[in-house]
């Protein structure tokens, strides 16, 4: 059976005695370490939400900027072509206006060469009238 004597008082006074040294010297610096971590841990979740947003923010704020930076090389794009094709049009009037004036000049050059072939052939249309009529009739006149 069990005896209850004093070393059973002394026994349950030596573990409370442990117990608040453990508790002092183990426990409370342990928990205190414990507590100093998670508030660390804390600490840096926000520094890595806060990174997380800056970077999204960055990244939306790259994305804008890229759309824009394309939108605007596309208006410039579309400005150059239309330069282009202003500066052929210049170029192909200029050509047509060339293209005419030299039509004209052949047209003069070639109607002032007819005007003198048809001078030429009336000043010798008797001639010619009279060797058509020999070669018809086959003797001169």
């Amino acid at each position: 059976m069990l005896s209850f004597d004093i070393s059973l008082i002394f026994q349950i006074i030596q573990t409370i005695v442990l117990a608040i040294i453990l508790n002092a010297l183990l426990i409370k610096p342990i928990m205190k370490n414990f507590e100093e971590r998670r508030m660390r841990f804390q600490g840096l979740e926000r520094e890595i939400e806060d990174y997380n947003l800056k970077a999204k923010e960055l990244l939306d704020k790259y994305q804008q900027t890229l759309h824009e930076a394309r939108s605007e090389g596309l208006k410039k794009q579309e400005l150059l072509k239309e330069e282009a094709r202003k500066i052929e049009r210049e170029k192909l009037q200029a050509v047509m206006k060339e293209a005419e004036a030299k039509k004209k000049e052949w047209e003069k050059v070639f109607s002032r060469e007819f005007e003198e072939l048809r001078q030429q052939l009336l000043a010798q249309k008797e001639t010619l009238a009279n060797l058509i009529i020999e070669k018809l009739v086959g003797r001169r006149v």
